[in-house]
This record gives C-alpha cells, structure tokens and sequence, in this order.
C-alpha cells in the first residue's frame, strides 16, 4: 500500500491580539473551582490570544497559500482539497465550506474541494483519516490540500471550562510517496450521547418570542454534561486511541519519541504528562501562554512550531492526538 506523507505544514495567525484578562472582562467568564480544585481564570494558563476581523476563508486561504509554497508544489499539482475547520465559516449553509473558495483563489483547477468537519478539534485527524484512505484507493490523487481557518464570534474566545480560543488558519500538503513525515495510522474514536456537551443553537433553536441576536452563533456548554460525561472519561479515550493505532501498528509507547497535543490550559496539558508518564521535553506546550487554542488547527500549527525549535527531527515517531466536541478522541502517529 502507498505511504502518504506531509509535504509541508504551514499556519496564519493574525498580528492583532487581546489580553486574556480583557476577554474575560468582556464575556463575564465566571470565577470558582471545577473538579480536581482547578480555577478556571487561575489556571487556564493562556495569556493573549489572536484576534482579526478578517473571514475564516481569509485565514485559510493564507495558511493554504503558505504551505503550497512551502511544499513548492504548483497549483495544477493539487488533486484535492478538503477543508477541516470546525465552527460555523462565512456562511452557516446549505452547504458552504471555504473548500471552494480556496480552489478559485488559488487557482487549484484540477482538484476535486470538499470539507470533513464535524469532529470538533478532532476534525484535523477526521480529515486526515478521510484523505489518506482516499489517497490510497483512488491513484488519482496524488497530491491534497487540506487547510482550517477560525475566526471565533466576537465575545465568544472563552470556551469555559476548558479554554480560551484564538484565531488563525493552518494548513498541510499530501503526496503519495513523499518520505518525509509519512503518515503510519490515524484512529478514532466517538461517543454519540456526547454529541451536545458543546453546541451552536442556531436560530431553529430559539424559543418563540427570543429575538434573533449573535449569541444564537456562540458556543455553549452543558456543564452538567461535561462534568459527569466528559471528565471522567477524557483520559481513557486518549490511552484507547493511542493504544488502538499502536497495536494496529504493531508498537507501544515506548517508539513513541514526541507528542503534539492541543493547547487548551496549563492543567489539561500537565495532567495529559502526568497521565501518561511524559516529561515536558516530550509534549509541545510552549505556545500556550501567547495563543491560548487554534480550534482543529492546534495540531497543525504545534506540529510545525516543533519541527522549526528542532524538537521533532528526522527519523522522530510523533504522536498526534486531539479530542473535539462531537465527540470525538483521535490519535495519528508520523514518522517524521
């Protein structure tokens, strides 16, 4: 069976940024203890965030342009194009994605555009699942694009209880063959009663006589729901998915030599090395503090800052794992 590798990553992140404290100051994020004695505002860990008023496609676009250049790949080259972002884009419907957008701007005449986006933060390994299977049945594609962009509704950057959210595009390239970072296994993972822990209500889930506001395109948590659902299984999910690809692909933790895992708090990520036994030279958690969470493109956007500081090197076997509202748990192993 064909290998199919990671020509290149690539990100946008806007210049503008906000303070934490602002945002929290602006969407009234509430103060007190959650489960295990963590404070929310205390322990959140991010510091600023990227704010634009630029559209998701923007963002997208921009990550996409990059990481073709990157991969100095022509834009005739492209057999494929899938758009992994997770919250509402430019257009909540019928059935937009920004993958067409992309294939007009960037002139990528020659590549069939659709979206995979239904996995939360977990979208990026949804997508990559989708393309690589595609890849290998299908000799027509040979090269794929895969790109997210997120702009986060104004007062709507805290995702409590978990994270406060930035905005940026991210991107890869595909190639059948490629030797660099080969892609040996992605895996998931769903939970369907979980399905609405975190939802957009949309205007059909307004009440008769509720005006027509923004807040219907916002984020909301069933707390209740997370508590007894999500927290404490979240872990178990992660270890299952590992350990699914690993056997699948003969290996176990031990061949593992690096992890990239989304930037959600200062908590989640220390419990997630605690968990699993990993020092912190192990896990990208640098950018935390200045990004605070790029929705699905966390993975994308940790994984190149990784190999840029050298943290990744050739030869490396990384971990990439992410869990999204949807719900999902998902894990893909690189050889870098």
């Amino acid at each position: 069976m064909d290998m199919i590798g990671i020509l290149a990553e690539a990100f946008y992140l806007p210049e503008k940024k906000k303070k934490v404290v602002d945002v929290f100051r602006d969407e009234n994020v509430p103060f007190g203890t959650l489960s295990k004695n963590i404070d929310f505002q205390r322990d959140v860990g991010v510091e600023e965030v990227h704010v634009t008023d630029e559209l998701p496609s923007e963002l997208g676009l921009k990550a996409a342009q990059r990481a073709l250049d990157k991969a100095h790949v022509k834009a005739e080259e492209i057999d494929l194009i899938v758009d992994f972002t997770s919250i509402p884009e430019d257009y909540v419907g019928p059935t937009w994605s920004a993958a067409g957008l992309v294939q007009e701007r960037l002139g990528l005449k020659n590549a069939f555009a659709t979206a995979v986006n239904t996995g939360g933060c977990a979208s990026y390994h949804l997508a990559l699942k989708t393309v690589v299977a595609m890849m290998q049945c299908d000799d027509r594609f040979n090269t794929a694009l895969l790109f997210a962009g997120d702009r986060t509704p104004d007062r709507n950057k805290t995702y409590y209880p978990i994270t406060v959210a930035s905005d940026g595009g991210s991107a890869i390239v595909l190639r059948r063959n490629s030797e660099r970072a080969r892609i040996l296994g992605v895996e998931t993972i769903s939970i369907g009663r979980l399905h609405d822990v975190w939802y957009v209500p949309g205007l059909q889930n307004r009440t008769s006589d509720e005006a027509v506001s923004e807040e219907l395109l916002h984020m909301y948590c069933k707390m209740d729901k997370f508590n007894e659902g999500v927290i404490p299984i979240n872990f178990v999910m992660f270890r299952k998915v590992m350990e699914k690809l690993l056997k699948r692909l003969k290996l176990d933790f031990d061949d593992v030599d690096y992890y990239v895992y989304p930037t959600f708090s200062t908590w989640d990520q220390a419990y997630f090395m605690r968990r699993f036994k990993l020092t912190p030279d192990k896990v990208y958690t640098k950018a935390l503090a200045k990004r605070g969470h790029v929705q699905e493109s966390d993975m994308v956007i940790n994984y190149a800052e990784a190999v840029e500081q050298n943290l990744i090197r050739k030869g490396d076997r990384v971990m990439v794992v992410s869990n999204g509202a949807g719900f999902a748990w998902s894990a893909a192993l690189v050889h870098h």
